[in-house]
């Protein structure tokens, strides 16, 4: 070889380059016989060099620059011979799922069409749904709610469209309105997977320019399976401001513009040959394999709509040329592009490959110049789908679909994507003007085209091309492509493997030779692809085929490298896995094969560079967060360096991948896509680099370590989104397992894993590594171990002219020997090659197998027998079994002896083989079954290094897709002395079964701990072997050692056990993490001393239950807080506390000006201590609260405060239980309303005063601007109580404050159905642990009692008086085929079942039961409540819709004090009268008994409890007159209401509440089924009896009477036209109803012939209905249908719609003009005609809004309105009575009796002409033409008397000849 050669190389690449060169020599050498030219070519193969070495000049250039930005990335590519271990086998995969997708429909506004009777379809997939029609409105209201449920892969699920349309309905036909699309992955990764009270914006598809229809305000929620729902409370505020709460995710601009979408599809190339129907594979057997029998056409869908091109017969690398252009509003609601081929058959279509683009990986919605529109490529899309057999079935065809992993290549689609934005409609824009000439001069052919694309579903004649411009309908037409686009640079790309290691073969393969076939695309696909060595019908740049050219550049790279191109390996027969006979392996042990594959692509590797640089990043920060997290248990500053370290070191990598990245080499082709992820990679980095600057420096605050891991963490997230390159360039690697001819099992490498780049930070990370990959079966995986072989293998993709480093990285020590292929007669045949190891190296296995915890129950008795196989090369062996447990310690040694690894052994000792643990459940009977697998690295030591033993530690194991627990064990590798076989380490002696242990200096440190059980009972056991449990016991065990209960003797009587408490020692490991679990298992005896197991629950972390030492009482301390010391706040108890609570009470603190002195008011801030969870400040505390707070004068006041809230709640005149319910809510909405606006203060305004559950906002007589006062006025004077939006047990942490509850499980939990089914679970345990260091004596509680019992109550049974309180219920699941149900409640305690059936409520999801219901129970015997919501069915079975479970027992003897919650304010009598047994001082005394706090001292005007002082007033008077009473009761509620503060206490105790508990299913596991409001109250009937139980049953809707006294109308539009005059006129007449009553509908006369639009009518309307005062809710009870059973009760906005109409008498009347009054806030009359114009009812702002239910009588004009213009105006008179008062004073209808109205004055014109055709003749024609009448009778008489003339004057003349003649 020429030196020249040699030395710039060497100087370039170091010392790799001279070490190839000689190993080629060496190669040569042995290479003689087998290929007699290669002496020949080494001049050749310089050349070649020499060349390549020349085009890599400019790059190399580059690098050389960059090597000082490439120490930044130092850290990221170390130098490894082995990819990074992954310890997972199989990965996730796609599973079914359940879903549940609730839509409520609530309301639409601003609906445009005149005179509508709209009604909402819903449609998702094939299921659609509506809701009733609402007549005659353009707002109308449904609230009507609907549930979807959907089972299938989340992948499919988010691709479906939720389509809501509104229409008209119409009797032949409904009109679509508008409509509106959202798919449900756009909802589902909302907050709270959900849009809430959200305006949908609705358009019309068919014409898009004419902008909003409509909007409609609905709620969308998607629920996967345990996905919690936020339930939110419901706001209905007049005011609403639409446009700020539109339902779009974050983010998005509130105006969506439309815009146009193009998919451009180019061509395709390499897409399977062979059609897949059976036809066509019969035409191929006759006509022989001359052409592709494939018809290929592309599909596109987008947002629900489908787009196609036309069909290319016969070809399999198709042409197409025509984009697909779809128009939606852009930002879409739609994230995915679908995009298939399918091919055409005779029978019926077949998908060949699915393909999805998210349109978020292709566009960046940032403001500004820094956001870009999606756009893509143009650029190749890869293809996968099911392998490319020659079957005339194709059992994978899901592959192609889109489901699952595709296994193989199928070809690659050019396409190009990009969005115009339509600025005004769809009128043409500039990027369309570009395209003109273009289209033009394809128009005839697109006119040609279009008429084949018959298939294309769309009706292309019908609809003119103006039609289509503005329709959102699918256009297909095709393009000319410019020049540019055509010139793509291909590039020659090798891949070069070695096969290392193939065991682990499943036996089901025989002893067939086996074979093995990489391929990249089409290259190498031995089956219809291309061969290794060629290029097919690749065509070069000149156009011509390079077959011939292929040969001579073969010699080339297969020289270069020594190693013919061949993409299979021989085939080798496999050999038998000792030590299982379940596995085969291949005899790879000196010899490794080699394959080596070329093939041509598109040169854009500059985008995976980007993608590998970026990954390696993010893998970086994140494996740096995996040892911060390691090292925060050991010390937090060390921690905090390291994560200072690793952020420094992100900054310098963001710099200098920027660097890199902006040098880019200009020619390549990039499309407007790489530009623009260059520009987002820079703006993401840049933004991140600043964050972690932040973070290093921290000026503002020291931030904590958990915190910068946070936000670390969301850097990773963010990187991780812009590895993914949505343009695909080399297609993945594919390796196959050929078997007998047949393709089983596979393995998919991303291409840009295994990418070379000269740069490390750029390859791939598994580049020029040996790599572990477990092959799998296509398609979808069957349950249980299912790998089919594990290959080890070495694999570099690159260019050609990197080829020199293709076997850089390869283990050192080979030789390169090529087999001849002498056996073959043919020479076609292509000779493999491998690689010879020469030397080899004897080593020993150890595999410590300590223990296991977590592992997945195989049997039916919830548990396993389990043993673990573990394989290490060809060697496999097998622990002992384990009997029935999930945590076994099998503490075992195996010795694998004399394993033979080839190779350099330091090169071994770094980078070791992998060894498999596969975990097994051993079956008496049958095959065991697998229960989870994991892959460990062993720990070498060669026989010159001293010995360590190594650690145990943790490795996960993973079953399927399940968490299968946690294996702790170590493999050491040691090398076996070749002097000295004998020298190894020593082990411990083996037991009798020559089983050897973990040897003593491996197992961890143990020491003395002592673990106290608390026993209290057993709960809910179920039936085992179908006989129920009657003595039950519970077995403790920990690591050997235990302790059992006493068996309680009945189960049914008394559940509990009699033994409290009991200990036991165990010696558990001294660091906290190897803490072995804790397993507790009940049994129940039977007769004969038999004992069954019933179920066992397993505790795998014991961190919980470690207390430091037993408890010591602590001393309280002396120091004496006062609580209250401010007088401006009389109510403070931490006065420190006021100024963080200022912004959140803002809303809250009013004042009173009152003979001339303000008193501000102030909530309490410790009601409000943790201010989400409990927003309890009492803003509105009555008077009895304020008297015993202030002075006497305070006292006056504060009565008559009293005295106007009655007369504020007007419409009400009573307060009840329900006035403080709405008050709370109200109150609740005012908390989250201020919390929730992230400080904007436009959305306090909006949330700061409205009522919820629709709840109408209730505006006032007069607003004054001052809003103390107004706050004042809206927040009635009431008690409230605390509504919890979950359950009560999560506020409290379950109360478990004083035991814990253990789930008994049983039953396989194997089968991923199963793994978290509710029926597992067999029954409860309850009781608790504590493990603290065992004293050295042991004498330390032997004496006392155990220290776990402190505060824990004796466990004989307890009679209690139970009463449960149910409110309401919302969102139930229907239960009816008509949407609804009928729902009542039942409920079940112990024996005792409660069935109010008599009372269910029909046709209804959300319904207000108000009952409640007592039941005396026995603790421990009845201690669960089940309250189940069933639904009423007059035939057939009741069904049950859900039901909720409540450990009452939990909750009576918890420290929280949750057996009846504390009211906010002491009362003796009315609505708010104190409900408990025990006086709040009485609560108060014995709490400080219990927790031995000294106290309570009572002194006036003070209460000391323990250290701290309370303040406030304990003297009241109730009259002037009276003597004043002392009475502590209101200062020891304040007390217990702040028990958390006090030292010593610590528990909150639980206030008056209301819970808000879901509803569960069995059959919809995990799935909320709806929610229902209640609260249970708990009175032990040792105590005094409590009160009454409260009253909340439903308030009954009263009755009003409106009547409307419609005098006069203006100005209305006039209609018709006389044909004799063309004079305009209109015969009007007004309809009104209420909404919801529109059977109550009442006409005026008719005014005829109005020739200035007045009317004059007098007419008396009279609408009786039913409204709920509180709620601002009218109550309609009606039938649904004709065939409806029951009427249907509805909630909805009273509000009066008055129209005006043109009478007609031969056709249809003419709509001219509406008048929607909502009756709670309508804007002010006007005073005049003149005055009244649209800006009174459009823009009317909350002040000059009035309720008629507080004026009772108003009278003024409004105006009509039809289509946002003024088309009349209306004077009418409104007058609001009461049922009763009208049943006084009833009036008439029209001008009836009693008090009749007079007949109205019309002018002489009006009148019917039908009636009076002689009126109609004066009125309309001798009125207006009296003179031409005149005039014309005149002309008459003269015309007539010329006509005798003329007539009469011959004869006269004739007469007169004659007779003159005469």
């Amino acid at each position: 070889m020429e030196p020249s050669t040699v030395v710039p190389q060497a100087r370039r690449k170091g010392l790799f380059a001279g070490m190839k060169l000689k190993k080629k020599k060496k190669g040569e050498k042995g290479l003689t016989i087998a290929n007699k030219d290669a002496l020949g070519d080494r001049d050749e193969i310089a050349i070649f060099l020499h060349d390549t070495l020349g085009r890599q000049e400019e790059s190399e250039e580059d690098l050389m620059n960059s090597d000082a930005l490439s120490s930044a990335f130092g850290s990221l590519s170390p130098e490894r011979k082995r990819a990074k271990l992954v310890t997972r086998i199989h990965e996730e995969e796609m599973k079914s799922q359940n879903y549940q997708i609730a839509i409520t429909i609530i309301e639409a506004r601003q609906l445009v069409g005149e005179n509508i009777d709209p009604v909402v379809i819903i449609e998702i997939g094939d299921e659609k749904k509506q809701t009733t029609v609402k007549e005659g409105t353009n707002a109308p209201f449904y609230n009507e709610y609907f549930v979807f449920d959907f089972v299938g892969p989340q992948v499919l699920l988010f691709d479906k469209i939720i389509n809501i349309s509104v229409m008209h309905n119409k009797l032949i036909g409904s009109v679509l309105i508008g409509s509106f699309k959202v798919d449900l992955g756009t909802v589902y990764i909302q907050p709270g997977h959900q849009f809430c009270d959200k305006w949908a914006l609705l358009t019309d598809p068919a014409d898009i320019r004419t902008g909003a229809k409509g909007y409609l305000k609905c709620d969308l929620s998607v629920t996967g399976k345990g996905d919690a729902i936020q339930a939110t409370q419901k706001t209905a505020d007049t005011e609403e401001q639409i446009e700020k709460n539109l339902l779009i995710p974050k983010g998005f601009p509130s105006e969506r513009p439309w815009a146009r979408f193009y998919v451009r599809i180019y061509k395709a190339e390499g897409l399977p040959k062979m059609n897949s129907s059976i036809m066509a594979n019969v035409t191929k057997a006759f006509i022989g394999d001359s052409k592709d029998l494939v018809d290929p056409y592309v599909v596109v869908m987008f947002a629900g709509q489908m787009g196609r091109t036309t069909v290319q017969k016969n070809c399999a690398d198709p042409v197409w040329h025509e984009q697909i252009i779809f128009k939606e509003m852009f930002p879409p609601l739609c994230r995915r592009v679908k995009i298939q081929v399918w091919d055409e058959g005779s029978m019926n279509d077949v998908a060949l490959a699915t393909h999805f683009i998210d349109l978020k990986k292709i566009s960046n919605e940032q403001d500004g110049d820094k956001g870009f529109l999606p756009t893509f490529g143009p650029a190749w899309i890869n293809l996968y789908g099911s392998p490319r057999n020659h079957s005339l079935i194709d059992d994978h065809q899901e592959l192609n679909e889109g489901f699952g992993e595709g296994v193989s290549f199928r070809g690659r689609l050019f396409l190009e994507i990009a969005v115009e934005i339509l600025s005004g409609g769809a009128r043409e824009s500039k990027f369309s003007s570009i395209i003109k000439d273009i289209k033009l001069s394809s128009k005839d052919k697109a006119l040609k085209g279009k008429d084949k694309t018959d298939k294309a579903g769309e009706d292309r004649k019908s609809a003119s091309p103006s039609d289509k411009m503005n329709s959102t309908e699918v256009e297909v037409e095709p393009f000319d492509v410019p020049l540019e686009i055509y010139e793509e640079k291909f590039e020659e790309f090798l891949l070069f493997g070695t096969f290392f290691e193939a065991t682990m073969i499943d036996r089901k393969f025989g002893d067939k030779p086996i074979t093995f076939e990489v391929s990249v695309g089409n290259f190498g696909n031995t089956t219809d692809g291309v061969p290794a060595r060629a290029g097919g019908k690749k065509k070069t740049h000149n156009g011509e085929a390079e077959e011939s050219l292929l040969y001579e550049g073969e010699d080339d790279i297969s020289h270069d490298l020594g190693i013919p191109l061949v993409s299979t390996t021989p085939p080798e027969k496999p050999l038998i896995t000792g030590g299982n006979r379940n596995y085969q392996y291949l005899p790879y042990e000196e010899r490794k094969p080699c394959v080596c594959v070329r093939s041509y692509w598109g040169s854009q590797t500059f985008r995976l560079y980007s993608s590998n640089t970026l990954e390696k990043m993010a893998d970086h920060l994140e494996e740096s967060l995996e040892q911060v997290k390691d090292l925060i248990k050991v010390s937090e500053t060390a921690a905090e360096e390291k994560m200072k370290k690793t952020l420094n070191g992100f900054i310098n990598q963001s710099r200098a991948f920027m660097v890199i990245a902006e040098k880019k080499p200009k020619g390549l082709n990039c499309t407007a896509l790489d530009k623009k992820r260059l520009m987002l990679f820079k703006q993401e980095l840049e933004a991140m680099s600043s964050d972690a600057k932040g973070i290093i420096q921290q000026q503002k605050k020291k931030m904590p370590v958990d915190e910068m891991i946070r936000e670390t963490q969301s850097f990773i997230d963010k990187i991780r989104f812009l590895v993914d390159e949505p343009q695909n360039t080399v297609p993945d690697v594919f390796i196959w397992m050929i078997s007998n001819n047949k393709r089983v099992a596979y393995a998919r490498v991303p291409a840009k894993n295994i990418l070379y780049s000269p740069a490390k930070e750029q390859r791939g990370k598994d580049c020029g590594k040996i790599k572990t990959h477990f092959l799998k079966l296509p398609g979808k995986r069957p349950l249980g171990w299912t790998v089919q072989a594990k290959v080890d293998i070495y694999l570099w993709l690159g260019p050609s002219s990197y080829a020199h480093s293709a076997m850089e990285n390869l283990p050192v020590g080979y030789e390169i020997e090529l087999s001849s292929n002498t056996n073959s007669g043919h020479s076609v045949l292509p000779s493999s090659a491998c690689l010879l190891y020469k030397t080899l190296h004897l080593f020993q296995l150890r595999a410590h197998m300590y223990q296991a915890r977590g592992l997945i129950a195989a049997d039916s008795t919830g548990l396993s027998d389990p043993f673990a196989k573990v394989t290490f090369t060809s060697h496999c062996q097998t622990t002992k079994i384990i009997s029935q447990t999930l945590s076994p310690t099998w503490n075992q040694t195996l010795l694998f002896n004399s394993i033979v690894l080839h190779g350099d052994k330091e090169e071994i000792a770094q980078f070791p083989p992998e060894v498999v643990i596969e975990l097994y459940d051993d079956d008496a009977v049958g095959k065991a079954e697998y229960i989870g697998s994991t892959v460990a690295a062993p720990v070498v030591r060669l026989a010159h290094q001293n010995y360590e033993p190594p650690k145990l530690c943790y490795h996960p194991v993973h079953c399927g897709s399940l968490s299968g627990g946690d294996l702790l064990a170590t493999f050491e590798l040691l090398e076996i002395p070749e002097s000295d076989p004998d020298r190894l380490p020593p082990l411990d002696p083996p037991d009798i079964g020559q089983i050897y242990p973990v040897p003593a200096n491996i197992r961890p440190v143990l020491s003395k701990y002592r673990v106290e059980v608390l026993f209290w009972g057993v709960r809910e056991l179920k039936k085992v072997q179908l006989l129920s449990v009657d003595r039950p016991q519970v077995l403790i065990e920990c690591a050997g050692k235990g302790v059992k209960s006493s068996v309680i003797q009945s189960y049914k009587k008394n559940p509990n056990f009699t033994g409290l408490a009991d200990w036991f020692e165990v010696e558990l490991p001294e660091n906290e993490l190897l803490h072995p679990p804790l397993s507790i298992c009940v049994v129940d005896w039977r007769a004969f001393g038999r004992s069954t197991l019933v179920g066992t629950h397993t505790i795998n972390c014991l961190k919980q239950f470690l207390c430091k030492a037993p408890l010591g009482l602590q001393a309280a301390p002396n120091r004496v807080d006062i609580a209250e010391t401010e007088k401006a706040s009389p109510e403070s108890s931490q006065p420190a506390e006021l100024s963080q609570e200022d912004l959140f009470l803002a809303d809250d603190i009013y004042a009173e000006v009152e003979q001339g002195k303000w008193t501000v008011v102030e909530p309490d801030p410790s009601l409000t201590a943790p201010p989400v969870t409990e927003p309890e400040h009492s803003a509105s505390e009555p008077g009895k609260e304020k008297k015993r707070k202030e002075t006497k004068k305070s006292i006056r006041r504060s009565t008559k405060r009293r005295k106007r809230t009655i007369a504020d709640e007007s419409a009400e005149n009573v307060i009840d239980w329900w006035s403080k319910y709405y008050a709370s809510v109200l109150k609740m909405q005012k908390a989250k309303g201020i919390f929730s606006s992230e400080g904007k203060p436009e959305d306090n305004k909006q949330t700061s005063d409205h009522i919820t559950l629709i709840i109408e906002d209730e505006p006032d007589k007069k607003k004054k601007d001052k809003t103390l006062k107004r706050i004042q006025k809206e927040t009635p004077n009431l008690a409230t109580l605390q509504i919890y939006e979950g359950d009560l047990e999560s506020e409290f942490n379950n109360f478990e404050d004083w035991v814990k509850t253990f789930q008994l499980l049983r039953g396989k939990s194997n089968d991923e159905v199963h793994a978290d089914a509710e029926d597992r679970i067999i029954g409860k345990f309850k009781g608790s642990f504590c493990i603290y260091p065992s004293a050295e004596d042991g004498s330390l509680l032997d004496g006392g009692q155990p220290c776990i019992l402190q505060g824990i109550p004796p466990n004989h049974p307890v009679k209690v008086l139970i009463r449960v309180y149910i409110v309401a219920a919302f969102n139930l699941s229907p239960a009816d085929p008509d949407g609804k149900s009928d729902p009542y409640i039942v409920l079940r305690l112990g024996n005792t079942e409660i069935k109010d059936r008599e009372n269910y409520i029909p046709k209804q999801l959300n319904p207000i039961f108000g009952r409640s219901f007592e039941i005396q129970a026995t603790f421990p015997k009845d201690s669960l409540l089940t309250v189940l919501i069933y639904d009423h069915d007059f035939i057939g079975t009741d069904d049950l819709i859900g039901e909720t479970k409540i450990d009452l027992e939990n909750r009576f003897y918890s420290r929280h004090r949750a057996t009846c919650g504390l009211q906010s304010q002491y009362e003796i009598e009315g609505y708010n009268a104190w409900r408990d047994a025990t006086k709040p001082s009485e609560i108060l005394t014995k709490l400080c008994k219990d927790y031995r706090i000294s106290g309570p001292f009572m002194r006036p005007g003070e209460i000391q409890v323990g250290s701290k002082i309370f303040k406030g007033q304990t003297v009241f008077t109730e009259d002037e007159n009276e003597e004043p009473v002392e009475s502590y009761e209101h200062l020891s509620l304040k007390v217990l209401r702040a028990w958390e503060e006090i030292p010593g206490a610590g528990y909150r105790l639980v206030p008056e509440h209301i819970e808000t508990r879901p509803l569960y299913h069995k059959d919809k596991p995990g799935m909320e089924q709806g929610r229902v409001q209640m609260w249970v109250d708990m009175f032990p009937n040792d105590m005094p009896l409590p009160g009454p139980p409260v009253d909340i049953s439903p308030r009954k809707p009263k009755g009003y009477e409106l009547r409307v006294i419609i005098w006069n109308t203006e100005d209305v539009i006039l209609e018709d036209e006389n044909i004799f005059t063309g004079q305009k006129s209109s015969d009007i007449y007004v309809k009104g109803w209420i909404k919801g009553l529109e059977e109550d509908k009442q006409e005026t006369d008719v005014h005829y012939n109005s020739l200035t639009g007045e009317g004059n009518f007098n007419w008396r309307f009279v609408f009786p209905f039913h409204y709920l005062p509180a709620e601002k809710q009218m109550v309609v009870t009606k039938r649904e249908n004709i065939f409806s059973l029951e009427k249907t009760e509805r909630k909805i906005p009273a509000e009066l719609v008055l129209q005006v109409w043109d009478f007609e008498r031969l056709s249809s009347d003419d709509f001219l003009g509406t008048l929607e009054l909502d009756l709670n806030g309508f804007p002010r009359a006007a005073k005049t005609a003149k005055s009244c114009d649209l800006g009174t009812v459009v823009a009317a702002s909350e002040e000059n809004k009035i309720s008629i239910f507080q004026q009772k009588r108003i009278r003024g004009w409004w105006p009509f309105i039809k289509a946002g213009e003024l088309t009349g105006k209306v004077e009418a008179e409104f007058h609001l009575v009461t049922a009763e008062e009208a049943e006084k004073n009833p009036v008439g209808r029209a001008r009836k009796e009693p008090e009749p109205l007079e007949k109205p004055n019309r002018p002489d014109t009006s009148f019917s002409w039908f009636v009076n055709p002689f009126k109609c003749l004066y009125h309309l024609i001798w009125r207006n033409y009296k003179k031409y009448i005149i005039i014309g009778i005149i002309l008459l008489i003269l015309v007539i008397f010329l006509i005798l003339f003329i007539y009469t004057l011959p004869g006269a003349i004739s007469e007169r000849i004659v007779i003159g003649k005469g």
